[in-house]
């Protein structure tokens, strides 16, 4: 199940990065992508990371023709992509160190109900939810929770891809566009994470 961070260095396992819309990854082409999953995974890594998690900040879900076009983008430029088709998530283990996992689900409900819908076919009765279950499923295949969601945007607005992370990650707004993100935004990220003493979804000041 994902545990909470125990690393004495930084107390950090798993950031999740936040931006842009569908619409916006889909204009990206592969070349494009290839050199944003490394620009997080830099920056993620030099924090120490093992997970690092890419969701859009909000709007309108692709439609199965969109998802296949950037399926196909993400396949074609990394090569080591492996695919969880059934949850929009594609994971791309970069090296033995680090893995970033791209969840396409632009809708934190629809993301939500989503899991649930895949235990219940996945024969899971009700009564045997935990908490611990709902958040194994909700991450997968990340085994730690998210420490740190860097949200590419404006600070007054929340992501609405998010909703099981919020009860538990320290936020950190990045006030820029999400074409412009490059590594050492993230690193900056880490830092400000690094400063601060964890409220558990508490807003950076």
């Amino acid at each position: 199940m994902p545990h909470r961070s125990e690393s004495p260095e930084t107390g950090l396992d798993h950031v999740v990065v936040v931006g842009g819309t569908p619409h916006d990854w889909l204009k990206m082409s592969g070349r494009e992508w290839r050199q944003r999953l490394e620009s997080v995974a830099v920056g993620a890594a030099a924090g120490g990371a093992r997970w690092v998690s890419v969701l859009p900040h909000h709007g309108e879900n692709f439609s199965s023709e969109d998802e296949d076009v950037f399926r196909t983008a993400l396949l074609e430029t990394t090569g080591v992509l492996s695919v969880e088709s059934s949850s929009r998530r594609f994971m791309w283990k970069r090296d033995d160190r680090l893995t970033v996992i791209v969840d396409c689900n632009a809708d934190g409900r629809m993301r939500f109900a989503h899991t649930i819908e895949n235990l219940r076919k996945a024969g899971v009765d009700a009564s045997s939810l935990t908490e611990e279950s709902i958040s194994e499923a909700v991450l997968a295949p990340a085994t730690a929770e998210a420490d740190l969601v860097v949200v590419i945007g404006p600070p007054d607005r929340i992501p609405k891809s998010l909703i099981w992370e919020l009860a538990y990650s320290e936020l950190v707004f990045l006030d820029i566009h999400w074409e412009d993100m490059i590594s050492s935004h993230i690193e900056l990220a880490i830092d400000d994470f690094n400063r601060r003493h964890r409220r558990f979804g508490g807003l950076d000041s």
